[in-house]
């Protein structure tokens, strides 16, 4: 009973971003698995394999929306970087709750949006950088 309380008590905090998230999962890919990297299982995220991240067949992207985690269904990250990448996104959201779209969403996007291949390490933005650590990646 409490872990069902704490579900929902977790996703009306992350409502704004877990509503986008929503809509994405209906619209865009079927969910594929969920993934329970954390210590609690009330913290699962649902993670999306979906072709509309695959910008180009160059950028193979990854985001986070609340507890709904969407990847390029053609990554070649067998190693589970990208999915633990994204699940430091996922506690991100969970610590800043409504907060996240404006903290690091935005920030995260605009970087996203303007990085260029051979131009500096992606990873050292501190959105990104933050994320690994959360999601426990080593780069």
């Amino acid at each position: 009973m409490m872990r069902h309380i704490l579900t929902i008590i977790l996703y009306l905090w992350q409502l704004p971003q877990n509503l986008i998230g929503l809509i994405f999962s209906f619209l865009c890919s079927p969910v594929k698995h969920t993934i329970n990297l954390g210590k609690h299982r009330w913290t699962e995220a649902q993670l999306n394999y979906t072709s509309w991240m695959d910008i180009g067949g160059k950028f193979h992207s990854g985001v986070c929306l609340g507890k709904y985690i969407f990847l390029c269904e053609h990554r070649n990250d067998y190693d589970l970087t990208a999915e633990r990448h994204e699940y430091g996104h996922f506690r991100q959201s969970m610590i800043l709750g409504p907060l996240y779209l404006i903290v690091i969403g935005l920030p995260s996007l605009i970087h996203a949006t303007w990085w260029k291949p051979g131009k500096g390490d992606y990873y050292s933005f501190f959105t990104e950088r933050s994320a690994d650590r959360l999601g426990g990646v080593k780069r």
